[in-house]
């Protein structure tokens, strides 16, 4: 009978291993070979090997060889039975390379990888101190707790995602050495091969698993890929503009790329993911707690814990800079900084996303991301306003193009809430909005003959049904948003020069503020005015419900949010709101009611709102500050009635912020903020005990409301009153 090759199964350890098709002789403690004629139940009659000297097996099999052979056949006389001989030329312990034998040694190493977190996780129970052999990073970086949901659930239905327990030891950059071989036994090299390590040192971290499976160039303070691969699955889902920054079958194919491949995303943008994605899974490691961030408009920022998202987004800043010098990659750049702002927006530190803001848009100009063919600069030396090529597929083009819309959203977003001018002026863009999502999916592409342009006034309030969606009009209301800032910072320098578009009609008695030109009048003033009335009512028919289908649309949700909030910036600085017949206290106080609405429909669902976009909050601040002001001028004309009503609606405000505030800590910013405006203005905050749908009961309407408070009032406004709501607002 021909030999049957042998095989090792695993184990460890000293004793004897057996090979395949090899017994042990229980006298003698030797190994005696069993060939295929002493398998069981091979002959035809189903009889066994009785170990003869040749077997009865072997004399049946060349018996019928011999008596069916071909002619000229060359058989033995006696049948070759090899039962009880030991091959000299094989060793019984050495190993064999088959994949199988490989499987079960990592399988071994992975039952030894969960002992040691068995063993981690009784030392770092409550009351237990961790034992020294574990570096201090790793305990501050491994999740306490994992919350998961079905993988099939939609953003806004669970707040975090499961995650591997196994994954827990790559959290620590310093596990991640990827250059040593002696630290990780197997990893990937070139030619994507597992190589086992000959050498591992003794002093490898508990929580270092010899299954680590990486690429041997994998960048340094990279986390491990799998982690990489969950964070980045988790920015997608939860995200409200993962997906229109980056591509994301594009994206999640680049990561399966080497390294050192072209179309690898480059380390920095991958650090910012990192650090973006923490809120939304507890495999970042513990959080930030929310009550580290101060909220007296103090730009110095406490010592915050050296959290895995801090770790990550100082890894992105330090070498997005390295790339920005050498001119590589420069639009994933762009993207990497659009991703910090998101992440220094969250936390609430201000100076940090102003730089990083302004950061973005200035790199996005040399690139040409601002402009599109054929508006182009006149000066002759410069032939391209572009220093890198052209996009090869439309999907590049559209997300380049959605990459300086993002950057330009945040800009003017966060820019609302401070004095501070705008990073890019409005006069130098000339680009089309973004495509809808299905067509940014697919790849489609759009003729610019056909899409619309942003300097454009007029497009802001016609939006044809196959190129607009809610991220379109979210764009949009960004840049009513830029009007409204350039308007309010703008006019006094407008008007000393004479123009007549900043040059009132003066009216001494509309305002009550003696000899003092009425803005409003001003004709700028009213075509703002015109075009925010205008704006809401342009919406297509698909897109008037944020709610549509029991889905909570994002975008669509912010938009509305930013129409109420413009006309409360344009409004707030003229409303005197102790005159019943003041046009612009009754207007900020209706779309801070309408902002309140919108609170209750978002609270009345199952959706997730630390999910929503980081402008939310301000929003919701915005109107919680003129509830304050009708709050206090309420008290001063003691109207019970409406001091209750304007209490309940305070009170769900800030119960909203505190809500997104156990995810996000920008809002519990903007939560401190209105508590500490709220007390100096209106008196202490009294917790009002909400119906069972959490919405207090308006009983008060807003002329009822103006009528009531302007009673009481003087024919002189207070005018400090006015200048203290100003110097309360703690802006950054």
């Amino acid at each position: 009978m021909p030999k049957a090759p042998g095989s090792v199964g695993s184990g460890t350890g000293g004793a004897t291993v057996l090979k395949r098709n090899q017994v042990q002789d229980f006298f003698s403690f030797t190994p005696k070979t069993l060939k295929p004629c002493f398998r069981p139940a091979i002959s035809a009659e189903g009889a066994n090997c009785d170990a003869r000297r040749p077997c009865s097996t072997c004399v049946r099999s060349h018996k019928h060889a011999r008596d069916h052979a071909q002619p000229g056949a060359n058989l033995p006389e006696r049948p070759e039975c090899t039962f009880d001989e030991v091959a000299t030329t094989e060793t019984p312990s050495a190993p064999s390379d088959s994949p199988k034998n490989r499987f079960e040694r990592l399988e071994t190493r992975i039952k030894e990888l969960e002992a040691l977190l068995n063993q981690k996780e009784q030392a770092t129970s409550p009351g237990a101190n961790p034992p020294s052999s574990l570096p201090p990073s790793s305990i501050q970086n491994s999740p306490a707790s994992i919350q998961s949901v079905p993988p099939n659930s939609r953003p806004g239905s669970a707040s975090t995602m499961s995650f591997p327990s196994d994954l827990e030891s790559l959290l620590s950059p310093s596990n991640l050495d990827v250059n040593a071989q002696a630290v990780h036994p197997y990893f990937w090299n070139d030619n994507s091969h597992v190589i086992e390590s000959e050498s591992i040192r003794n002093d490898t971290p508990l929580l270092s698993s010899s299954t680590d499976v990486i690429w041997s160039h994998w960048p340094a303070n990279l986390p491990h890929p799998e982690l990489i691969r969950h964070l980045v699955d988790m920015f997608f889902l939860f995200h409200p503009h993962a997906s229109r920054l980056f591509h994301r079958g594009t994206f999640i194919a680049s990561l399966s790329y080497p390294p050192d491949h072209p179309d690898f995303p480059i380390a920095p943008v991958l650090h910012a993911i990192c650090a973006v994605s923490a809120i939304y899974t507890a495999a970042g490691g513990p959080r930030t707690n929310a009550a580290d961030f101060l909220y007296e408009g103090q730009f110095a920022q406490p010592d915050l814990p050296d959290t895995f998202a801090e770790q990550q987004a100082t890894h992105a800043k330090e070498t997005v800079e390295k790339y920005l010098n050498k001119g590589q990659h420069l639009v994933q750049c762009v993207q990497t900084y659009v991703l910090l702002t998101w992440y220094y927006w969250s936390c609430g530190r201000w100076v940090e996303l102003f730089t990083c803001s302004g950061q973005s848009l200035r790199v996005a100009i040399p690139l040409g991301l601002n402009i599109c063919p054929p508006f182009r600069s006149l000066h002759g030396s410069s032939p391209t306003m572009s220093i890198i090529p052209s996009p090869r597929t439309p999907i590049e083009d559209e997300t380049r193009r959605n990459t300086f819309w993002l950057a330009y959203a945040v800009d003017r977003q966060h820019g609302s809430g401070t004095g501070w001018a705008l990073s890019l002026d409005d006069d130098d863009i000339a680009q089309v909005f973004p495509v809808t999502m299905e067509q940014f999916e697919l790849g489609i592409p759009v003729n610019y003959n056909v899409r619309q342009w942003c300097h454009v006034r007029e497009a802001v309030l016609y939006h044809p049904p196959d190129i607009t969606d809610s991220f379109t009009l979210y764009i949009k209301s960004t840049m009513l948003l830029s009007f409204i800032k350039n308007f309010n910072n703008r006019y006094k320098i407008k008007s000393n020069l004479g123009d007549t578009r900043f040059l009132p009609v003066r009216n001494f008695t509309a305002q009550g503020y003696g000899d003092q030109p009425d803005i409003r009048l001003s004709p700028a003033f009213l075509e703002l005015d015109q075009l925010l009335v205008s704006f809401r009512s342009s919406f297509p028919s698909n897109l008037k419900d944020p709610f549509r289908n029991g889905l909570v649309d994002t975008h669509l949700y912010t938009t509305f949010l930013t129409a109420h909030v413009t006309r409360i910036l344009l409004h707030e600085p003229h409303a005197n709101i102790d005159r019943a017949n003041c046009t612009s206290a009754a207007k900020i106080l209706e779309s801070a009611r309408a902002i309140l609405e919108l609170i209750y429909a978002v609270w009345s669902t199952n959706y997730d709102i630390g999910l929503l976009d980081y402008f939310c909050p301000f929003c919701w601040y915005l109107a919680g500050q003129c509830f304050g002001r009708f709050l206090r001028a309420a008290q001063d004309a003691a109207c019970i009635q409406q001091i209750d009503t304007l209490r309940a609606e305070l009170d769900f405000v800030r119960m909203a912020l505190s809500k997104m505030a156990e995810r996000v800590p920008l809002s519990y910013r903007y939560h401190r903020m209105l508590d500490a405006c709220i007390p100096e203005v209106c008196g202490p905050v009294v917790v009002h005990s909400s119906p069972a749908d959490g919405r207090p009961v308006s009983t008060v309407t807003n002329q009822q409301l103006l009528a009531s408070v302007s009673q009481t009032s003087t024919n002189q406004p207070d005018m400090a009153y006015f200048l203290k709501i100003n110097n309360l607002d703690p802006q950054p």
